[in-house]
């Protein structure tokens, strides 16, 4: 994807990735005060390539993971959709998992489901007897079932530090992936304030924040609009 020359990113891109996030921890808390727990979408490998891996094509991407082990925490509906990562990597044998409590619920896809996978980028094509459901793991961020020092990517967007914002709920997620990961394996969060700015009071999150190289790198989809400004943060396994 292209970038933005140095001082802008710092004038601008990452103020305003500061702005988006803040926006969007608002929108979550207005909604939850509705009783609104989570939000499920089925965001397509279009928009994971944009986020994730800097707008590299799908082939280029596909190559790179093969012989890894890669899982998708907080995936939602994306094992059913037509246009996700996981059915891109499942096809190309690619040993992708997606990881979403809401798996374990018998899912039905409507004009309500259809209408979200579009407003985030998606076709809205569901299937519900999709390819590779072996690899849907009805689970919590916390307690991966997968083994130990057995993956090599986690990726999430939109949960960790931002649907998930308690503290110790998030040292318990982290330090579950710190056991799943290789050493040098990797997490991606999008999106993220600046993490110079972020400040942590519990004590078992900033203990296991210290087990991994913190990196971050501004994405913005400039006209696709469900790309916005923010942060892409890499948390390595040290």
């Amino acid at each position: 994807m292209r970038q933005l020359p140095g001082f802008l990113e710092q004038r601008v891109g990452r103020p305003l990735a500061n702005i988006n996030v803040a926006l969007m921890r608002g929108y979550i808390r207005s909604i939850r005060l509705r009783g609104v727990d989570m939000v499920h979408t089925a965001r397509p490998f279009s928009v994971y390539r944009k986020v994730f891996y800097q707008g590299q094509s799908a082939e280029h991407v596909l190559a790179k993971l093969k012989d890894k082990r890669v899982v998708d925490v907080g995936c939602g509906y994306t094992p059913y959709a037509a246009d996700s990562m996981f059915r891109a990597c499942n096809d190309a044998g690619i040993d992708f998992y997606g990881v979403d409590p809401v798996l374990a619920t018998r899912l039905r896809f409507g004009w309500k489901e259809q209408l979200v996978a579009r407003a985030t980028g998606g076709r809205g094509i569901f299937s519900n007897t999709p390819p590779g459901l072996d690899r849907a793991l009805p689970a919590r961020a916390e307690n991966l079932p997968l083994e130990k020092g057995s993956v090599d990517e986690i990726l999430s967007s939109y949960l960790l530090f931002v649907w998930i914002d308690d503290e110790q709920l998030l040292a318990d997620i982290l330090r579950g992936f710190l056991r799943v990961l290789r050493p040098g394996g990797v997490v991606k969060l999008y999106p993220l304030y600046e993490w110079r700015r972020m400040r942590f009071t519990n004590e078992a999150l900033r203990q296991v924040l210290d087990e991994f190289t913190i990196t971050q790198r501004y994405i913005s989809g400039y006209t696709d609009w469900r790309v916005p400004h923010s942060l892409l943060t890499e948390l390595v396994k040290t």
